[in-house]
């Protein structure tokens, strides 16, 4: 009994090393927009906010897409528009529900009178 103590706690600071020493998850998203044509891209889980904002860069087509969003790890983002994409609205929140409520609130409180649409959203984790 007493030789299995010992083996049990190097066992145990092994499995600690090795998962202290894995890579850490990919937690970085962005949304990119252009509301003169009514583009969008949007990317989740990469290494780097960088990574991200080049992926959704690159989804959204057009040289006057900009990076709304940054969504950052464990975080969810989403993207309201109106139906012709001249209003707009985004949110980043923990949960996806929150982001698009959020969104749409956004969308909404800048475009009296139009209704929003939630285009995209998603989460990191």
């Amino acid at each position: 009994m007493q030789r299995i103590i010992p083996i049990v706690i190097g066992i145990l600071a092994v499995i600690g090393v090795l998962v202290s020493a894995a890579p850490a998850r990919a937690q970085n998203g962005a949304i990119a927009f252009d509301d003169e044509n009514c583009a969008w891209g949007r990317s989740w889980n990469y290494s780097t906010a960088q990574q991200a904002a080049t992926v959704a860069l690159q989804q959204c087509r057009y040289a006057s897409c900009e990076v709304l969003a940054q969504i950052g790890p464990r975080q969810c983002g989403s993207l309201a528009t109106t139906a012709n994409c001249k209003g707009w609205g985004w949110s980043t929140r923990p949960t996806l529900a929150e982001a698009q409520a959020a969104a749409l609130q956004d969308c909404a409180s800048a475009n009296t009178g139009y209704e929003c649409i939630a285009r995209v959203g998603d989460c990191n984790r």
